[in-house]
């Protein structure tokens, strides 16, 4: 089943150092990130086109909070057994907790699109194949076109997925969330441009963070951080 967004707090102990969690917050906040530009970096250079300046962090804002309730993810449907081989011949045979015969590994999804259009679909892995013990998974996109499946996206650390309203050379726009801890989120915009989907922009939600005086601050509204270039455009 597609993992679903959620977000939680955790109390922290009264006795525990406050340069201590300041620490601790800044390594993950640099090994969160870390990973989402590492899921940026694609099989093909391909770009969209460039922008002269850098959304800024209120439009940034508005776009994370608006794609938290757009996100669909199209029709589930089952995962044809070409790309169930492909995926599971790839699996190294020393992986724990991993059965390569599952079908309940892989969760397939109907991309939304126009009529007009290739079919689509989302694959993300499910279970102690293709996850990490913190639920964020590998995730592709393919194409089948002429009665073959075509590679248009490959990344991983996804725990929740979502196609948006907005659409690039015809197919929707992608986001997709990793989970970082309980309270914070790493998430990224990728577009389709013609030929491939390719990174377009990265933020970072976070639902509790240290203060201006040091203190904790919890918020049901996450903190925005915006992780985006003079390269990259948020959807119109």
């Amino acid at each position: 089943m597609v993992a679903t967004l959620e977000t939680g707090t955790e109390t922290s102990p009264k006795s525990f150092p406050l340069n201590s969690l300041k620490h601790l917050q800044g390594a993950m906040r640099i090994s969160m990130m870390a990973l989402v530009f590492a899921n940026a970096v694609l099989l093909w250079p391909r770009t969209l086109p460039a922008q002269h300046t850098p959304p800024n962090a209120r439009e940034v804002e508005a776009f994370a909070e608006r794609v938290r309730s757009e996100r669909q993810v199209g029709k589930k449907t089952g995962v044809p057994t070409w790309i169930l081989n492909e995926l599971m011949a790839g699996i190294p045979a020393d992986i724990p907790y991993c059965d390569s015969k599952d079908r309940n590994d892989l969760e397939a999804c109907e991309v939304p699109r126009r009529s007009n259009l290739p079919g689509v679909l989302a694959i993300q892995g499910q279970g102690g194949c293709f996850c990490s013990p913190t639920g964020n998974c590998a995730f592709w996109i393919y194409q089948l076109k002429n009665g073959k499946y075509r590679l248009l996206l490959e990344t991983d650390m996804v725990q929740v997925f979502g196609f948006l309203k907005s659409r690039t050379h015809g197919y929707p726009d992608l986001v997709t969330w990793s989970h970082g801890s309980a309270t914070m989120f790493g998430a990224q915009l990728f577009r389709f441009n013609g030929d491939h989907y390719v990174a377009s922009g990265a933020w970072e939600e976070d639902y509790e963070y240290l203060g201006a005086d040091g203190q904790i601050v919890r918020v049901a509204k996450p903190r925005i951080t915006s992780y985006f270039t003079s390269e990259d455009q948020l959807p119109k």
